[in-house]
């Protein structure tokens, strides 16, 4: 029988007393000064509790094979291996592989390259894009979905409304979805969300400290993906300036303007409105947003500097939606102003640039990653030219001035609150 998914009863195993859990994404997270620590990839460890969590879903309700698969923000690689391990005996069968992450889908496609050779799984990535409901649409039958519970409730409603949009314009038979995550970051809201798009939704049995939610019963009539809209008032060239502000996915900080980048905007601005950065004899001839998010500083840059080269780049497909979509709110779409889905702005030539701007990010998902700023600030120095600039917004209380220092060229403070502190080094 239909249990409610306002009632649903998330608690009926034991898990953390806390169901809610700490906010891994308040402003003030961090980690410590990240210092020549090198990423490394791991080798596949067999799947975590999440993953086995959301198998044992799969494997309770059946994958209803002969069918394809779909596998969405797949972070160990597991429920991909797990998808194809279950379609093996389907010779038809197609595992499709979509994640938002660059590096996600990158890594996908290093493990199971002969698999993608042999055509039985699919891994979108890139150069461009491809939305979620593009993708699904191309797969065939009855569509199984299995995913990790993403953070934000909105990002989870944006999901099943795109991939119900899939089912939609491809005529498919119908749709259900197996999302897990650790119990202490699970909320009701979650199984409110898919509720608006599937008229059952009931959670899973847990396995430790994770739990799945299940749903099925694909509701007659979805509202369609929507992005979420917001405004930012900021200076530009000393004007305040109503910029729309949009967000797609589970893009970081969904449509807010953040503190950090209010910030390095406000002290970036006074730069520009002095003639610090470029003047008509050596203007500002291109500018990087590097880790574009939203699009707020992209936006800036298109509306502040209208004859220079702006590129917003970000390696989260949801992030490049989500800043194309807010310069086209604010009429900004012009020659010469690109967003583009790019790990360490692998396509753009060594010092070539003239001024980029760093909000770096301190988490990989809901983990803490210290080795994401060390690899940014290292393509900063790669792409700047002599003489170019970084503006760097960092927290406050960590000690970034010397790291910035010795990879990029000399630093000068220009803002510091509270919480933080912005800086610009001329390489």
């Amino acid at each position: 029988m239909p249990q409610n998914p306002a009632t649903d009863p998330l608690d009926a195993d034991p898990v953390d007393a806390d169901p809610f859990g700490e906010d891994l994404f308040a402003d003030d997270l961090h980690t410590g000064d990240p210092i020549d620590a090198e990423p490394v990839t791991p080798a596949p460890q067999g799947p975590d509790q999440t993953d086995r969590v959301i198998i044992a879903a799969a494997e309770e309700i059946g994958t209803g094979c002969p069918c394809d698969l779909i596998v969405v923000d797949d972070a160990t690689g597991e429920l991909t291996a797990y998808a194809l391990e279950s379609v093996a005996e389907h010779e038809d069968a197609v595992v499709l592989s979509w994640t938002s992450s660059l590096t996600l889908a990158t890594t996908l496609k290093e493990r199971f390259a002969a698999q993608i050779e042999s055509g039985r799984l699919r891994v979108p990535a890139g150069p461009e894009t491809i939305s979620l409901e593009q993708a699904a649409a191309q797969v065939e039958g009855h569509l199984l979905v299995l995913m990790r519970l993403p953070k934000a409730v909105h990002a989870l409603e944006d999901r099943a409304r795109r991939l119900a949009a899939a089912v939609r314009v491809s005529g498919q038979s119908g749709l259900e979805i197996v999302a897990g995550g650790r119990v202490k970051h699970m909320t009701r809201a979650q199984n409110d969300a898919l509720a608006t798009v599937f008229s059952e939704v009931r959670a899973s049995r847990g396995i430790g400290k994770s739990r799945a939610l299940i749903a099925t019963e694909l509701r007659e009539s979805v509202a369609a993906p929507a992005a979420l809209e917001s405004a930012a008032r900021v200076a530009v060239r000393g004007q305040q300036r109503e910029l729309a502000l949009r967000a797609t996915g589970a893009v970081f900080g969904g449509a807010g303007a953040d503190a950090g980048s209010r910030l390095l905007l406000g002290a970036l601005d006074r730069a520009v409105a002095a003639g610090e950065l470029g003047t008509p004899e050596a203007p500002v001839a291109s500018a990087v947003d590097l880790g574009c998010g939203n699009g707020l500083m992209t936006a800036y840059l298109a509306a502040a500097l209208p004859e220079t080269a702006v590129l917003g780049s970000d390696a989260e497909a949801d992030a490049v939606s989500s800043a194309r979509a807010t310069l086209a709110a604010n009429h900004l779409e012009r020659k010469g102003v690109e967003v583009t889905w790019d790990d360490a702005l692998s396509r753009v030539t060594d010092a070539s640039v003239d001024l980029v701007l760093l909000n770096p990010p301190f988490h990989d998902g809901t983990a803490v990653d210290a080795t994401l700023v060390q690899g940014l600030l290292d393509t900063a120095a790669r792409v700047l030219r002599p003489g170019g600039q970084l503006w760097f917004v960092h927290n406050s209380h960590l000690r970034y001035r010397t790291e910035v220092e010795r990879r990029v060229g000399s630093v000068r403070q220009r803002s510091r609150d509270r919480r933080f502190t912005v800086l610009s080094a001329v390489r």
